[in-house]
């Protein structure tokens, strides 16, 4: 089966990228050929996916991404594949992968109407309508549930279009048998003395994730403690404003941002919890890769994946509006717990959740959308 996969804009640190090449690779493992469009691409290319970059035009985000979609459908005209496979929302998709929040009720509930009026905001209502309009056929694999009633709200999108999939985290960022050993060796590494805690970041988009909350947060512990914790940010973002916080707040020598990482399951192996508290997030991949390593996490109640850590007690979960005592509250109740807690917990999560699967469920699906459109096609007209 000859696949097409869309993206406006390949990014080697983001989720949603990792998960478009998880999802190719495991359709090539699986027999088919796999095209991956996209208007640019950062980084290495796979060798095992064929990758075309469209290139595109245009001044703002919202012109380049029109640019895109109407690129690609011109070369699919040319270059025909079985099913479209989107991973941002734009026309002319068979299936998309729904990695991002509902647009619609950003514009709707948290912006105002001269907000909707604007070209930006037209531009990206007319993509989200192209997916989830109860006029369009695409089929959505969604990955997280509470969206689903988002989108049926707003779209009125038919339940049979929506398939919602398991997380797929890395196995890589599962701990290894020898965790202990290996823990006390990349500590030694990363010059982190045996007596202070390393709180983690893991994630691009530093404002929506909630890296000011963090630096707060660190602030506002016990002098004692603070001095003890140290901050890394795996991810690569514009840090001035957040430099300039950590300064203001006296808090600079203890948060460092380390820029695109590709040694992130030895970070987490290192740290003593994960940080990720947002402000939207559609489901929060790096919760779990916080949990299956053996960290507490502390997150806020927007993130789709919140409730794995409530209903395995890995750490703290936070509701607006979250100040910088509540930060620092939630802190100092997870650090100053056993960590072999945290860690016989994860070890139970891992070998009990269905947590890795999605890449294999994903392509499962997308084989069974394309053998129903092929039986419509071939089935004898009345």
């Amino acid at each position: 089966m000859q696949l097409a996969f869309a993206l406006f804009h390949y990014f080697p640190y983001g989720g949603l990228e990792r998960d478009m090449l998880a999802i190719a690779r495991t359709c090539v493992a699986r027999g088919h050929a796999v095209t991956i469009y996209t208007g640019s691409w950062q980084g290495e290319k796979p060798d095992d996916v064929a990758v075309i970059e469209l290139g595109v035009s245009g001044w703002s985000n919202h012109a380049r991404n029109a640019s895109f979609a109407e690129r690609l459908l011109a070369t699919l005209r040319e270059r025909p594949a079985q099913l479209v496979v989107g991973f941002n929302k734009m026309p002319g998709l068979d299936v998309y992968y729904a990695a991002d929040v509902c647009f619609a009720q950003k514009a709707f509930e948290e912006r105002n109407v001269f907000y909707r009026l604007m070209p930006r905001s037209r531009h990206y209502l007319g993509m989200e309508r192209a997916v989830f309009g109860s006029d369009s056929h695409t089929q959505v694999l969604m990955i997280s549930q509470p969206q689903i009633a988002v989108y049926q709200r707003y779209w009125q999108t038919q339940s049979e279009r929506l398939h919602l999939l398991p997380p797929g985290i890395r196995r890589e960022r599962v701990m290894p048998d020898d965790y202990i050993g290996q823990r006390v060796a990349l500590r030694q590494r990363y010059g982190i003395k045996d007596d202070d805690y390393l709180l983690l970041m893991v994630g691009s988009d530093f404002r929506r994730k909630g890296l000011d909350r963090s630096i707060r947060g660190l602030a506002a512990l016990p002098e004692a403690l603070r001095q003890r914790c140290r901050l890394w940010v795996a991810g690569q973002d514009k840090e001035a404003t957040f430099r300039q916080l950590a300064m203001t707040l006296g808090v600079a020598d203890q948060v460092e941002i380390l820029g695109g990482r590709d040694d992130v399951s030895q970070l987490l192996w290192a740290a003593d919890a994960l940080l990720h508290p947002a402000y939207s997030e559609n489901t929060g991949t790096a919760l779990l890769e916080g949990l299956v390593a053996g960290l507490p996490v502390i997150a806020t109640d927007v993130c789709g994946y919140a409730f794995y850590i409530e209903d395995w007690q890995m750490g703290e979960v936070l509701s607006d509006p979250v100040t910088p005592a509540l930060m620092a509250a939630a802190l100092e109740k997870v650090l100053t717990k056993d960590p072999g807690l945290w860690r016989r917990r994860a070890r139970e999560f891992v070998a009990t959740a269905d947590v890795f699967s999605m890449p294999q469920r994903a392509a499962e699906a997308i084989e069974q959308f394309a053998q129903t459109a092929r039986a419509a096609i071939e089935a004898p007209q009345a």
